[in-house]
């Protein structure tokens, strides 16, 4: 009879996760209903097979595919620079959790049209922490290996020139409304955040809010480009630069997906740093793998001090203005529908896991 109550139990499981795939109204691509149950039966969201939730960076100077977001950008703000690309949620999984951070804690609960939810883990999994790889020709890449080799820079400690660059390519992204010319309400009170946590360590930070996307959204990473030429003209000393963005995750229903984590009992937004390649030597980035080294010890030591706080690190064949210096990432703090309080407490988490690392104490 127990056992006939257990299966009993979990064909009513089942029933409710497919009947939830019905209800959300999720973006699923042909033959991918069966991927969506688990997003849709109220677990933890596993973010390597999770695609179709977002709205990637594209690199202008790459690709010429670009869709409209949902996103309201300011007026006259132009086509933006971003591709969808494709896939769903394959599986549920448990975060890692420790006395200071839960992710589990943190479950899926609708409010209107925002679902708060935490992205857990899928892809490769390298030692504590997981990559997402969508190249094609570095599928077999030895992420292990990259990650032990030494960063092919380092920063001067105490200096008085700047040894890291602060920068926006979209700087109008903004939290709670899709955008805002007012910088203290955008990415740029994030990356306030991260520079105070890094001269407060001891490494001079240079924060340029030079506006890119506003009035005009199409072109942005060309004009953040030239924004990084100069600032890299005028203090050479920089080695590693920072691109700060928000993410948008939108279902076709209008929900807005709210990625958070509890760091310490206080709600975090959720982050993803991005490390760009040269998948077949057309880009001009001939030396993504130094970069990437960057961004596998920054998803380590995030992970170690904040369990759950990063979303599987996204290695992709995009160049994201990388290819300007060996020590260059784009990272995606929250998305439009977290708190500016819980993009800028990422901040300051993510500021400390740099400066461990920048000072050679990680």
């Amino acid at each position: 009879m127990k056992g006939f109550a257990r299966k009993a139990a979990g064909l009513m499981t089942a029933l409710l996760a497919v009947a939830g795939v019905v209800c959300v109204g999720m973006r699923i691509p042909a033959g991918a209903g069966q991927k969506a149950a688990d997003a849709a039966a109220g677990f933890i969201l596993p973010a390597g097979n999770a695609d179709a939730l977002f709205h990637e960076e594209d690199d202008d100077t790459v690709s010429s595919n670009r869709k409209t977001p949902s996103a309201t950008a300011p007026s006259g703000a132009g086509t933006p620079d971003r591709t969808t690309s494709s896939g769903v949620p394959a599986s549920s999984t448990s975060q890692s959790a420790s006395s200071s951070t839960s992710a589990s804690a943190v479950s899926q609960t609708q409010n209107g049209k925002t679902l708060e939810l935490t992205i857990g883990n899928s892809g490769t999994k390298v030692g504590n922490f997981w990559v997402k790889n969508s190249t094609e020709k570095h599928t077999s890449i030895d992420f292990v290996n990259e990650l032990a080799k030494k960063l092919p820079f380092q920063i001067q400690r105490n200096s008085s020139s700047p040894q890291v660059l602060i920068y926006h390519t979209h700087t109008t992204e903004c939290y709670g409304v899709a955008r805002s010319t007012d910088l203290t309400k955008t990415v740029c009170a994030v990356g306030d955040k991260i520079a105070a946590v890094l001269e407060s360590a001891g490494i001079k930070t240079l924060h340029d809010k030079t506006v890119h996307d506003y009035p005009a959204y199409d072109g942005s990473y060309g004009r953040s480009q030239a924004t990084m030429t100069k600032d890299l003209k005028a203090y050479p000393s920089i080695r590693v630069t920072l691109d700060i963005h928000r993410d948008a995750m939108h279902r076709t229903d209008g929900t807005e997906l709210k990625p958070v984590v509890l760091v310490n009992g206080k709600k975090a937004a959720q982050l993803m740093i991005l490390a760009g390649c040269d998948d077949d030597g057309s880009l001009g980035f001939p030396n993504w793998e130094q970069n990437l080294r960057l961004a596998l010890r920054l998803q380590k030591q995030v992970t170690n001090s904040c369990p759950g706080l990063a979303r599987p690190l996204d290695f992709c064949a995009r160049r994201y203005n990388e290819h300007m210096t060996t020590g260059s990432l784009l990272i995606e703090v929250g998305t439009d529908a977290n708190t500016l309080d819980e993009a800028e407490y990422s901040g300051t988490l993510l500021g400390k896991s740099l400066a461990q690392i920048l000072n050679g104490s990680a």
